[in-house]
């Protein structure tokens, strides 16, 4: 009997374990991040929705260890110029430093 509520348990932990890795996985999908931060739907991001994302980082308490400057990020991803972020820039790395 003992066996088998170890055994309920260690099950239990590895389904846990699998949902939160998944959970994990989605929130680093630049998809559905895109997406998240798209607040007006309308598939590009302006800057306003990206400090908007900073200022609810900071009122939480979770600011990141490494600052970001969102405006010079921006500018640098919005190779079009036209003021907004699509998908594929959003998503784009940035090339390697040497």
């Amino acid at each position: 009997m003992k066996l088998i509520k170890i055994g309920t348990l260690v099950l239990g932990l590895l389904a846990f374990s699998n949902v939160n890795a998944q959970e994990k996985k989605e929130k680093r999908d630049p998809k559905v991040v895109f997406e998240r931060l798209d607040t007006n739907k309308d598939a590009k991001l302006s800057l306003e929705e990206l400090e908007a994302r900073d200022e609810k980082v900071k009122e939480g308490g979770n600011e990141a260890k490494k600052p970001v400057d969102t405006k010079t990020m921006f500018e640098r991803k919005d190779k079009n110029k036209d003021g907004f972020l699509d998908l594929e820039e959003f998503s784009a790395r940035p090339p390697k430093k040497k």
